[in-house]
């Protein structure tokens, strides 16, 4: 591959420092694929300050990075999809009817906004191939028949085994969504029969292609896979399906952060009903999915359609601090970044350094928390005690669990025990009662959405 020529243009002062002036270099740059590992990418062009050595890559660096990790990856090609449309003469629409994969997203990778998964881009390229394949899925997305849920029983092929290692299946037994068994084959049927897929692989497909696109809060020092991840997705779609909102209205999800904010105050049990009645108000359908093995998200937010916008929240960390860090981190993404269903959130194993999650967290901590109020009180009560971190509380009308927590972000310690706080009853956490009891809610919204088609 050959580094791209750029034109010579005259040096722009550094945004660093201010001090010093970028002058174009060309350089190996160092990127983590999840799929490859670390690749180093060579005579990648940047520019780098003379004075503090700051290092930019502008836009044809990042276009040579990009078109780089396409064909280390092997991803689909704008031109093979364009292929695709034509020897089918399809649109973008009937495409992502009978594909499944959406028609948003379709467009992202035609246009080269998004890259596509292996695993999406060898399904692709499988339909080109074997036009026997396309006409199979076409019959079977067109077909407006409800599906009966009958399938036959068989013991998964060795690829259908990987995926069924990537289920969480207990936890879909806990739900009620599928019934204890320990045969793979009675396993595989299960999976199949609450989904409405016609395999695993099908199941694996409709899974994947559910992380594309959400703004995700997500533990990225555990280990993930994106079945997991998207099972836990699509469950919560699913749910979301039999929540009745009002059409979703951005400034008046804006206006209603006073009164989510105030909500803190109180037991989680007194007021979930009221935060879901709030959000459902100004369009905002909020479910709780547990989190599933290797699933790694703690909560995510898409728009459904223009009308309709959904958070998911699985209650990882069971305290009231994170509930709320939490649930504000997705508000904040409605907020800030995403305005309509075609806003795009790249597929998350390359957003690790998404600065829009920083901002998320940061948004949400200064929302719950103002930053003058806490400034001012820390520089007055360094360490506080109990009864002044209560005062305060009390005066900022927000529980002193959270206050804590952003306290103790701001502080870059433990300044405020968490164990000493829960010990005085000023760090709840939910029981084991309420965190079931929301989670079936959610399972029986799911098994009616798989009931009704």
């Amino acid at each position: 591959m050959k580094t791209p020529k750029t034109e010579i243009r005259e040096p722009i002062g550094c945004f660093e420092c201010d001090a010093g002036m970028m002058h174009p270099i060309v350089e190996d740059y160092t990127i983590e694929l999840k799929s490859l590992g670390k690749v180093i990418i060579p005579k990648v062009p940047m520019q780098r300050c003379d004075c503090c050595g700051d290092t930019l890559i502008d836009g044809d660096g990042s276009a040579y990075i990009d078109d780089y990790v396409d064909k280390a990856t092997n991803a689909l090609r704008p031109e093979e999809l364009n292929h695709f449309l034509e020897k089918y003469s399809l649109t973008q629409k009937e495409a992502a009817q009978i594909t499944g994969y959406g028609e948003k997203n379709i467009s992202r990778w035609l246009s080269g906004r998004a890259r596509a998964t292996t695993s999406v881009s060898n399904f692709f390229r499988t339909l080109i191939a074997e036009p026997s394949a396309f006409e199979r899925l076409k019959s079977k997305n067109w077909s407006e028949v409800t599906p009966t849920g009958t399938f036959i029983e068989r013991m998964p092929d060795a690829e259908e085994k990987q995926v069924l290692q990537c289920i969480d299946y207990k936890k879909l037994v806990e739900l009620g969504l599928v019934a204890k068994v320990t045969r793979q084959a009675e396993k595989r049927t299960e999976v199949c029969r609450r989904f409405c897929c016609e395999d695993l692989i099908d199941f694996k497909q409709y899974t994947e292609s559910a992380s594309e696109g959400i703004a995700a809060l997500k533990d990225t020092q555990q280990k993930s896979n994106l079945i997991s991840s998207g099972t836990w997705i699509r469950l919560g779609e699913m749910a979301a399906q039999h929540i009745e909102v009002a059409p979703y209205d951005r400034e008046k999800l804006r206006l209603v952060i006073h009164e989510l904010r105030e909500y803190t105050q109180h037991a989680p049990e007194a007021v979930i009903e009221h935060v879901q009645a709030t959000l459902c108000k100004v369009g905002v359908a909020l479910v709780f999915v547990p989190i599933m093995k290797e699933s790694a998200l703690r909560g995510c937010t898409r728009l459904l359609d223009p009308s309709k916008a959904l958070i998911i929240h699985g209650l990882k960390y069971r305290n009231i601090s994170q509930f709320w860090l939490v649930l504000f981190h997705e508000i904040a993404h409605l907020l800030l970044h995403i305005e309509t269903p075609e806003d795009f959130f790249a597929e998350y194993e390359y957003s690790s350094d998404d600065p829009r999650e920083a901002e998320a967290d940061e948004w949400a901590r200064n929302t719950l928390v103002y930053q003058n109020e806490l400034t001012e009180f820390a520089t007055r009560h360094p360490k506080p005690a109990l009864r002044e971190l209560a005062q305060f509380s009390s005066k900022i009308k927000v529980h002193p669990a959270i206050i804590a927590e952003v306290f103790n972000r701001r502080a870059g310690k433990d300044v405020l025990a968490y164990s000493y706080l829960a010990k005085n009853e000023l760090f709840p956490r939910f029981t084991a009662e309420q965190v079931k009891k929301l989670w079936q809610v959610t399972a029986d919204r799911i098994i009616k959405a798989a009931n009704s088609g």
